[in-house]
């Protein structure tokens, strides 16, 4: 094997190889003393154009964006043209948009939906109401309305729903609602009333469609509930509900109910299982000495109060 090696061409030129080659860095070597980059230092000429710079795209940004909103806004496109109502029965689609206020013709985009929905709740029948946009220029409106229930006797008639709330006078525009009475709340004010009123209405809600039978309801100071039927006006006292099955009860018995006490004063359903009639108190002694004849004969008792018929249901249960 032939051995490769530097050409020599004497032994003098070993002189001129380096003799100490580490003293010499190498090219790839981080070298010992660090060189530090200086910062060129911009005076205040350079500083003041490069904020003018700056300021100018933010200027021409925002420029940008307002023109292309105010574009927008002011497109005829946007602007509000229908308006969709749904769940609304006795408030026409007109009373609706009038509630909406200047919304129709307005920008949808740019619309307060929440400053909507307080309008549409300001109305006494509205009882909740949602309110969207459709683009390109429609708002859908979705009306809850408070149904009512009776007629609250107050300085005038109301209109009342289930839970006491009074939302609107009895008068030519409402005249369609043939509605149950609730009395006894003239000259109460504040909660007392409220209490009553609610009372009332959950009585009649428990009713359900059985309250058609009903032509009034007087609340007790005591709570107690009486009630005039329709037909022969006579009267029922009540507790508390649960009343249904009771007072499904003494309708199947009233027609006999009636041909046995014709002078009740009330039907009692208060009790499980039975129907009390209370009947008239006899007139007292002295009133029937001044009232007899010139020629005595013998007195008839007045009967007290005598419990009715059982009630058919004595399974009834007591919630």
């Amino acid at each position: 094997m032939t051995k490769r090696g530097l050409p020599i061409a004497g032994v003098d030129a070993l002189d001129d190889l380096p003799l100490n080659p580490v003293d010499e860095p190498a090219p790839f070597l981080r070298p010992k003393t660090r060189m530090r980059a200086r910062r060129v230092r911009r005076g205040a000429t350079a500083r003041a154009v490069l904020v003018l710079q700056a300021t100018a795209a933010l200027f021409i940004t925002v420029a940008a964006v307002w023109a292309g909103y105010s574009s927008v806004m002011a497109s005829e496109r946007l602007r509000v043209g229908k308006v969709e109502v749904r769940g609304s029965r006795f408030l026409s689609d007109g009373e609706v948009r009038e509630l909406l206020g200047p919304a129709v013709g307005e920008n949808i985009l740019g619309l307060d939906i929440e400053a909507l929905k307080t309008r549409l709740r300001a109305s006494p029948w509205v009882a909740d109401a949602t309110v969207a946009r459709t683009l390109p220029d429609t708002l859908k409106v979705e009306i809850h309305e408070r149904v009512p229930l009776a007629l609250a006797e107050v300085d005038r008639l109301y209109l009342m729903d289930e839970d006491g709330d009074l939302i609107d006078v009895y008068g030519p525009r409402t005249a369609a609602f043939d509605l149950p009475i609730v009395r006894g709340l003239l000259g109460v004010e504040g909660d007392a009333r409220r209490d009553r009123a609610q009372r009332a209405g959950v009585l009649l809600r428990d009713l359900g469609d059985l309250g058609a039978e009903v032509s009034e309801v007087f609340v007790e100071p005591s709570g107690d509930l009486r009630v005039v039927l329709r037909g022969a006006s006579e009267t029922v006292l009540m507790g508390a509900p649960p009343c249904r099955k009771r007072f499904l009860t003494y309708l199947g018995l009233r027609k006999e109910l009636l041909e046995r006490c014709p002078s009740a004063l009330y039907f009692d359903l208060r009790f499980r299982g039975r129907i009390y009639a209370k009947m008239p108190e006899p007139p007292p002694p002295a009133a029937k000495a001044a009232a007899r004849p010139a020629t005595p004969h013998p007195a008839t008792p007045h009967p007290s109060p005598v419990p009715a018929p059982p009630a058919a249901d004595p399974s009834e249960d007591t919630q």
